[in-house]
């Protein structure tokens, strides 16, 4: 990763404009392409998953996040780089019924025996019951990594 990408994620870190949810995505993105021959995959789930995920976190929340993606595109154009694909993803999706639905169905797919409605659910209960979204995306993963080692 770049000085400036480093540079710019500390500062992102101290902005309270942009919460959690978002910074940890400027974390995954600005420092997956780091990683040599993928020897990160061992570690975390395929990026068609975690990407899935935080679709459906940020939909959870829509227009908060794009304002903070929107933030970022201003105060952090290094950063915005890296996530520019995703935040587009969400602007031009008005209708995000099918963007929810197609990302519910690759975390399905990566789960045993896991619908993309129990996806669904999960996202929405750990959305309303949690403080944070990113707290709400932690008890997720659990719950899902409990799904795929059954």
């Amino acid at each position: 990763m770049n000085d400036k990408k480093i540079d710019e994620l500390q500062k992102l870190y101290d902005n309270s404009k942009v919460g959690a949810l978002v910074q940890e995505i400027c974390e995954y993105y600005a420092t997956r392409d780091d990683y040599e021959d993928n020897s990160y995959q061992e570690e975390i789930e395929p990026h068609e998953v975690v990407e899935s995920v935080y679709i459906l976190f940020c939909l959870q929340s829509r227009e908060q996040i794009l304002d903070e993606f929107s933030l970022i595109q201003k105060k952090y154009p290094s950063l915005y780089t890296c996530v520019s694909a995703l935040h587009n993803n969400l602007l031009v999706n008005m209708d995000y019924r099918l963007l929810e639905a197609s990302s519910a169905q690759k975390i399905a797919d990566y789960a045993k025996d896991t619908t993309s409605d129990e996806i669904l659910t999960h996202a929405d209960t750990f959305s309303r019951s949690e403080s944070s979204l990113s707290e709400a995306m932690d008890k997720f993963y659990s719950w899902l990594h409990s799904r795929i080692l059954a």
